[in-house]
């Protein structure tokens, strides 16, 4: 792709990489695992499906965790970040996000990564611009005021996503309408409550699938679906592997 590079890095358990830097802007979308960044005063974990923007020349520490760490990073040479820049992306600081829609489309960039064909480099690039149109997104809106009820409907999805609840639970819980519930969450978040739920349980599956040697039932189980079939059937449509190869891809 123009402008762009992928790799993927397997860091072993408890590795400490000492202070450096990178000539270009990139960013990193963790597959399995977590590390501690050391970056001027600032020491965030970084945790599986969380996408963690780096710019140019700034040097950072890094202490992988007491398991590997498997990231996708994507490299930006200075032509083509200059084209983000036009387009309102800029990556003058080092920043992160994490969510269901940041965590789906990175487990999908590497699904393409890892299975190329002749269409793959239209696919990447595509999946490229729809996370930084997604981060964009975030950083605008959480500059908006976002209503109370609203953040409470989000929460309520995230303690409960294992759960089984209609529309009307979570509009009760948070105090509105269901109508005016459904129709102001999907303007705010891109998608419906059914789909951000789904996302939910399916970003927390592939963590569990990537990152323990749980039985694929009780992955299912836990994770909120009816069984291991309609986690199978639900991954595979949305990853483009099976559990069993999404884990034999992560294991590799």
């Amino acid at each position: 792709m123009s402008g762009l590079t992928l790799s993927e890095s397997l860091y072993p358990a408890n590795l400490k990489q000492a202070r450096h830097t990178h000539s270009l802007a990139s960013f990193s979308f963790v597959l399995a695992g977590s590390y501690l960044e050391k970056y001027g005063t600032h020491e965030p974990i970084r945790q599986s499906s969380t996408v963690v923007f780096h710019p140019p020349l700034e040097s950072h520490a890094v202490e992988y965790s007491s398991k590997a760490v498997r990231i996708l990073s994507v490299q930006i040479d200075s032509s083509r970040l200059s084209n983000f820049r036009d387009g309102g992306i800029a990556f003058e600081t080092r920043q992160s996000c994490r969510n269901e829609t940041i965590a789906w489309l990175g487990r999908r960039l590497y699904h393409e990564f890892r299975n190329s064909d002749r269409a793959s480099a239209l696919a990447l690039e595509g999946l490229v611009l729809e996370i930084l149109a997604e981060v964009s997104r975030l950083k605008i809106g959480n500059k908006e005021t976002t209503p109370r009820w609203l953040r409470q409907a989000k929460e309520f999805l995230h303690d409960n996503f294992s759960a089984s609840f209609g529309l009307d639970v979570v509009a009760d819980t948070v105090g509105v309408h269901p109508v005016h519930l459904a129709r102001v969450f999907r303007e705010k978040n891109g998608c419906t409550m059914g789909e951000y739920l789904r996302r939910l349980r399916l970003d927390f599956a592939a963590r569990e699938i990537a990152d323990t040697n749980s039985l694929l039932g009780e992955i299912a189980m836990i994770a909120g679906f009816a069984d291991q079939s309609h986690l199978t059937k639900t991954f595979k449509t949305y990853f483009g592997l099976t559990p069993s190869e999404f884990r034999r891809l992560h294991k590799s």
